[in-house]
């Protein structure tokens, strides 16, 4: 399979790019630094030209739109893509939603939400017939779920898991899910991890390749394919 990882830095990005590749998948990974980080260096010195390495700002549209011609132009038309990419910013950690700095709410948005819409609509014209996009979102979107932990990402991951749901009302020739990757042990989820990021891609690649069947009526699920309440 065509294989697209968007924010393949490190955590789950990272562990899906080298699952795809260690079963013989050929793997377009998106990174937001100017150059390849060094655990996809590795990566690359293993896997050659199986691996194509790509700059993937999720909050420039014109760049993913010109990464997207990149990666077909490497790899022919791409079968899956899973946006990985997402922050948490340290304000939001502490700060109630009435405290929270304008400028992290802002940068949330930008990345968790726009960054979802701008990648689906990039990608989607090199994306095969009837293949997958894959949104990494969150277990709390729900609009009665209204804690008091960190608003801003909570805000921003219940506006882009409605993302997928838009795209498949749009167009029906490609599939778009909302996933949420179950609380890794990642520097973004640490403090309440209960699973590692390579269980989450074990279950996120089996979903990708077919082995757990997905069904656009069901297009809120976790990294195991269960629905997800809306």
């Amino acid at each position: 399979m065509n294989i697209v990882i968007i924010g393949a830095t490190q955590g789950l990005g990272y562990e899906l790019a080298r699952k795809f590749l260690e079963e013989g998948h050929i793997v377009a990974a998106g990174v937001v630094e100017r150059e390849t980080p060094p655990a996809l260096q590795k990566l690359e010195e293993k896997y050659g030209q199986k691996l194509r390495v790509f700059r993937a700002d999720v909050t420039d549209d014109t760049e993913l739109e010109q990464g997207a011609k990149l990666c077909a132009s490497f790899m022919g038309e791409v079968d899956a893509l899973c946006n990985v990419a997402g922050v948490l910013l340290p304000g939001d950690r502490v700060n109630l939603i009435h405290e929270c700095d304008p400028a992290e709410l802002r940068k949330t948005f930008e990345v968790n939400t726009l960054g979802a819409v701008f990648t689906a609509r990039a990608f989607y014209p090199v994306m095969k017939r009837g293949g997958m996009l894959l949104t990494i979102t969150s277990e709390g979107p729900g609009i009665k779920n209204c804690g008091t932990w960190v608003p801003c990402y909570g805000l921003s991951k219940t506006a882009a898991t409605k993302v997928p749901g838009m795209f498949n009302a749009a167009v029906d020739d490609v599939d778009f899910y909302a996933v949420h990757p179950g609380r890794m042990n990642t520097e973004m989820g640490r403090t309440t991890a209960q699973i590692e990021a390579a269980e989450a891609a074990e279950g996120i690649y089996r979903l990708m390749t077919g082995e757990i069947p997905a069904s656009r009526a069901e297009w809120y699920i976790d990294y195991l394919g269960r629905p997800m309440a809306v």
